[in-house]
C-alpha cells in the first residue's frame, strides 16, 4: 500500500521519469552561457511560512555571489519548481507530513538538428528530488534542498564558465 501511494504521489506531484540531468553532456551545454534569469515558479499548498519570495532572493543570491550575472538574458533562465502535497489518513485527518518534489533546471533555447529553423527552449540541466517532511521541518528543508540543488547547478556551471 505505501509503495503504491508513493508512486501516485511521485505521479501527482509531476517528478519526470526523463529529464536533462548532471552528466557531462548536460553540463558541456553551460558552456558559454555570460547570464541567466532566475524563475521560481508559485507554490501551491504552502503553508504559512513558505513563499515563492524567499526561494527567489535566496537564489539570486547565490548566483551573484558565485559571480554569475542574473537578469538580462536572451532566454536562458534557472527554474525553481518545490510541489507540496499535505498527506492525510485515510479518515481525512492531517499527518502533519508534507511529500515534496523539488526540482531546478536550467532552460535556454536549442535548435533542431534536422531544421536549424526550429528554435525552442528546452531543460538542458537539472536536478530533482522527491521526499517527505513534517510540517515543523518543511520550511527548512525545502530551502535546504533548492539551496544544495543550485549549489550543484552553480558548481557545474562554473566548471564550464571559470572566472
Amino acid at each position: 500500500m505505501k509503495s503504491m501511494l508513493a508512486a501516485g504521489l511521485l505521479i501527482s506531484l509531476g517528478v519526470p521519469l526523463i529529464g536533462a540531468g548532471d552528466d557531462p553532456s548536460s553540463r558541456l551545454s553551460l558552456r558559454g552561457v555570460k547570464a541567466f534569469d532566475v524563475l521560481v515558479e508559485d507554490i501551491p499548498n504552502a503553508p504559512p511560512g513558505l513563499r515563492r519570495g524567499d526561494f527567489q532572493t535566496d537564489v539570486e543570491l547565490r548566483c551573484r555571489q558565485a559571480g554569475i550575472r542574473v537578469g538580462g538574458s536572451p532566454g536562458a533562465y534557472l527554474y525553481i519548481d518545490v510541489n507540496l502535497q499535505e498527506l492525510f489518513y485515510a479518515n481525512g485527518r492531517s499527518e502533519g507530513v508534507y511529500a515534496v518534489s523539488i526540482g531546478v533546471e536550467f532552460n535556454q533555447p536549442v535548435l533542431l538538428e534536422r531544421d536549424p529553423n526550429i528554435r525552442l527552449m528546452a531543460p538542458t540541466w537539472s536536478r530533482r528530488g522527491v521526499g517527505t517532511v513534517d510540517l515543523r521541518d518543511l520550511r527548512t528543508f525545502c530551502r535546504e534542498s533548492v539551496r544544495d540543488k543550485v549549489d550543484k547547478f552553480l558548481n557545474a556551471f562554473l566548471e564550464q564558465n571559470p572566472r
